[in-house]
């Protein structure tokens, strides 16, 4: 009787499909988690998905439909970082851009996730927002004016505690 182990051929194919097994479960336990709003769950199965079968199509869409609702569960109506933007003085090309290249990759004609629908809405609010000139700047001096209030809030906060 033959032995697998002396055949690679064997081994490599079996290591193979199992890998891609593995890699569906993922996928489908991260949709689970999605479902049940436990983000970060979510995001951990698909990146363990593209671990183990790193050609398993739509990873990455499901990758970045997550972390838009992750995103926006943190940081409620923060728009630049919907889009994943880090400096709010970026031009309206760069917010374009990065607009455009969520909707492709995120779009549910091109994302079979869970995610898709709702992280579609989410960008396009942000669009919404940050692609009209008037509405930018009166978005930014709300933001301004709210960083500040959360600032005077929690430093007058901590002068009441005593620890």
């Amino acid at each position: 009787m033959l032995s697998l182990f002396n055949n690679p051929e064997a081994v490599e194919s079996i290591f193979s499909f199992l890998g891609d097994k593995e890699a569906e479960f993922c996928k489908d336990m991260a949709e689970d988690f999605f479902m049940q709003q436990q983000y970060d769950l979510a995001i951990f199965c698909i990146v363990s998905a593209k671990f183990k079968n790193p050609q398993l199509p739509g990873l990455n869409n499901y990758l970045n439909a997550y972390m838009v609702h992750k995103v926006e569960s943190i940081m409620k109506d923060d728009w630049y970082a919907v889009l994943g933007i880090k400096d709010h003085g970026v031009g309206a090309g760069e917010i374009k851009k990065r607009y455009k290249g969520l909707a492709v990759m995120i779009h549910p004609d091109k994302c079979s996730s869970v995610a898709a629908e709702g992280a579609t809405k989410l960008i396009n609010e942000a669009w919404e927002h940050l692609s009209d000139a008037r509405k930018r700047e009166a978005y930014d001096r709300f933001l301004s004016s709210s960083k500040r209030s959360r600032k005077y809030d929690s430093s007058s906060s901590s002068k009441r505690r005593r620890y």
